[in-house]
């Protein structure tokens, strides 16, 4: 059993969907990767926005720009400040 089912195990399975419609992982306050992207919604040095199966996720910060986006990944540098999601 994968850590992920383990964890899902221990706080109810039955509450969790199969899989997330997206990941988010943040490295400190210098880099964002997120998986489950499905377009750029709003995109400036101060905020990125993105569209999910779901919802947005938004990324706030200074100096921000996307490293890369391939095949629904993402990774997006600068001094992130918060990572919300609508």
């Amino acid at each position: 059993m994968s850590f992920i089912e383990e964890v899902k195990n221990l706080l109810g399975a039955d509450n969790f969907p199969a899989s997330p419609a997206f990941r988010a992982v943040m490295f400190g306050d210098k880099a964002v990767y997120l998986e489950g992207v499905r377009s750029i919604r709003e995109y400036s040095e101060n905020r990125i926005e993105v569209s999910l199966s779901k919802g947005t996720v938004t990324v706030s910060g200074e100096k921000l720009y996307v490293k890369r986006y391939c095949m629904g990944d993402m990774a997006i540098c600068g001094k992130i400040k918060s990572l919300t999601r609508d």
